[in-house]
């Protein structure tokens, strides 16, 4: 016991030392591209910090746990919409720019809803696992073309680039890739010992990868949103927040469903799916229609949250 707290200490450190560095260089990173800071959450942050849930779903659809594959993908995205999201209003109200936002907004919601109609019968086939990670491809090349369009625009008013940057690449990238690492191994770490501690509960593995697995994975999300709104930029973690629910939703549980057929448990289908369209709505009503979410939003998403875990508390007691 008091070897696996330890290990969930210097986890803990790990990831949040990580997730520190990543808002800095990213924060760079988006004023050297000279893009949003929501484009580049919803991109290269959300890459980094979805490789946690990829690595778990994907070694657990290899060794053949589809609860376990599933329910860190879905889980980290409801996750991601309701702790992360919340706990970074609570520190600073959020504003994003709207059309920026309804606009990956509508991709997640896309992906939700093939991700419920590839599942209907209870079980992910690998062709339309396949179609998944297809869809997410599209995202990151819609999303490459954004970046690209709004490269050439800023360069038709700004002035070439400074001779001195080439070195400041080097360093952003440097810190951005060894933050990556400390994120992956931290959170493995985080998923190896707080698995050690909840294995005496004696419920499905679907519940430990919708509650604690989401949880451990989606650290990364947390401290890096935890981060950005400490440091005055929020809507870096807003971009994360929807780049990373489509990575989960569909090429995590896309790879996933490709390498082995996923089969459901019922529960997911009536109790986990409806929650995930109602954290989806909860922030399309708030950010997508004001561009703001306050904190008495940001407290209404995490009561959401404590909710859904009551009721994912009471299926696991139910199935036990």
């Amino acid at each position: 016991m008091i070897y696996d707290v330890g290990g969930l200490i210097i986890a803990f450190a790990l990831v949040a030392k990580g997730g520190s560095m990543f808002v800095d260089s990213s924060v760079q990173i988006a004023s050297t591209l000279r893009v949003p800071r929501l484009i580049i959450g919803g991109t290269l942050v959300s890459l980094a910090t979805t490789i946690p849930e990829l690595v778990v779903s994907v070694t657990a659809s290899y060794l053949g746990d589809s609860g376990i594959a599933l329910g860190n993908a879905v889980g980290s995205a409801i996750v991601d919409m309701a702790l992360v999201t919340g706990t970074v209003a609570l520190i600073v109200p959020v504003t994003v720019d709207r059309v920026v936002f309804r606009r990956r907004a509508w991709w997640v919601r896309i992906a939700a809803l093939l991700l419920v109609i590839v599942s209907w019968n209870q079980v992910i086939g690998q062709l339309p696992a396949f179609g998944l990670f297809i869809f997410s491809c599209l995202y990151l090349f819609a999303d490459y073309r954004y970046i690209r369009r709004k490269q050439h625009q800023e360069s038709d008013s700004i002035d070439g680039a400074s001779s001195a940057k080439g070195s400041f690449h080097v360093k952003v990238a440097s810190q951005f890739i060894f933050g990556a690492v400390l994120v992956v191994v931290g959170s493995r770490l985080l998923l190896t010992y707080g698995v050690a501690l909840a294995a005496d509960l004696g419920v499905p593995s679907a519940l430990i990868g919708f509650s604690i697995v989401a949880v451990g994975t989606s650290l990364p999300e947390l401290v890096t949103g935890i981060s950005a709104a400490r440091k005055g930029v929020p809507d870096l973690s807003v971009g994360n927040v929807l780049g990373a629910n489509l990575l989960n939703i569909a090429m995590i549980v896309g790879l996933a469903g490709t390498l082995r057929p996923l089969s459901l448990e019922p529960f997911v289908q009536w109790y986990s799916y409806p929650w995930l369209f109602v954290f989806i709505a909860a922030l399309g009503l708030t950010l997508g229609r004001s561009g703001t979410l306050d904190r008495k939003g940001g407290l209404i998403l995490i009561a959401l949250y404590v909710f859904y875990l009551m009721g994912l508390a009471g299926v696991g007691y139910g199935l036990s």
